[in-house]
């Protein structure tokens, strides 16, 4: 006689295999402690995704998708604040109150723009889109350069 397994474990077990399949991949971020000196920056309502929040310090190029609906730009700040954390001002970050260090501006919808920094010291920056309400609805990331 074969032993009968409850239908509620049963699909507890084949709930588990689901979460554990995984879905679609994604590239791994950089992980901590390992610097890289290209980034991909992916922008879209309201979002800044980068592959890795590791930068070498020196040359740092970022390859930057607008894969959003709207214009977007890239700034990069030089900050000890968290991306959270920069002076807001009439819902823009008051760029005269941080060291911005460069930017892409006026980043069309569906177009991929490069920004490369030289000279770059270790040290924590966030990369923001300071267009209107932009950076209030989450388009900031922390990067910290090694």
């Amino acid at each position: 006689m074969r032993a009968r397994v409850p239908a509620a474990l049963f699909s507890a077990i084949a709930i588990a295999a689901v979460g554990c399949s995984g879905g679609a991949s994604q590239p791994p971020a950089t992980p901590a402690g390992d610097p890289t000196a290209a980034i991909s920056a992916g922008l879209k309502e309201w979002e800044i995704k980068l592959d890795s929040n590791v930068g070498l310090a020196g040359t740092l190029t970022f390859t930057i998708k607008n894969n959003g609906d709207e214009t977007h730009e890239f700034v990069v700040v030089k900050t000890d604040l968290a991306a959270d954390k920069l002076p807001v001002v009439d819902d823009k970050v008051s760029e005269d109150a941080v060291e911005a260090v460069d930017e892409i501006e006026d980043i069309k919808p569906g177009t991929t723009e490069t920004l490369v920094l030289e000279g770059l010291a270790p040290g924590r920056y966030v990369v923001i889109c300071n267009l209107l309400g932009h950076y209030g609805k989450g388009m900031r990331a922390d990067v910290t350069v090694k």
